[in-house]
């Protein structure tokens, strides 16, 4: 009777250990995600996996990174550029599109299609912004 108390008590703080250890790890899985910590997004963001790739790919000096810096620098922007002389057209079709979108919502669902949408435009704009800063960086027009 004894060696079967002892085996229900060892499950019972084993699972105990498992579930304290698996709030600890989620929580900070959580914290990790609410400050950023993991998944960065944005321009900002591409550039720097861009370099952080190439210079793990090739094993780049610390003087090949800073030379080729400004190469990728520039070619992001260009890259920026090409998409932003594109964007009138993009908002055109993604206009369409919500307006064929909202025939098939109900009244309660089209408020965040709407808020859905407005986070775009936000990252359109942040993008807008630092292709703005890097232009001014790299000292063109």
């Amino acid at each position: 009777m004894t060696s079967r108390l002892k085996l229900w008590g060892g499950l019972i703080v084993l699972f105990f250990a498992g579930a304290l250890g698996g709030v600890v790890a989620d929580s900070m899985f959580l914290h990790a995600n609410a400050t950023g910590a993991r998944g960065e997004h944005g321009p900002a963001a591409h550039h720097d996996r861009m370099m952080k790739r190439l210079t793990e790919g090739l094993s780049l000096t610390t003087q090949q990174q800073a030379e080729i810096e400004p190469i990728v620098s520039r070619a992001h922007v260009a890259l920026l550029e090409l998409r932003f002389a594109h964007q009138a057209e993009v908002e055109q079709i993604l206009t369409r599109g919500m307006a064929d979108l909202k025939t098939k919502l109900s009244p309660a669902q089209q408020p965040e299609l709407d808020r859905m949408y407005q986070g775009l435009e936000r990252r359109w704009q942040g993008s807008r912004d630092y292709l703005e800063a890097q232009k001014r960086k790299l000292g063109s027009p």
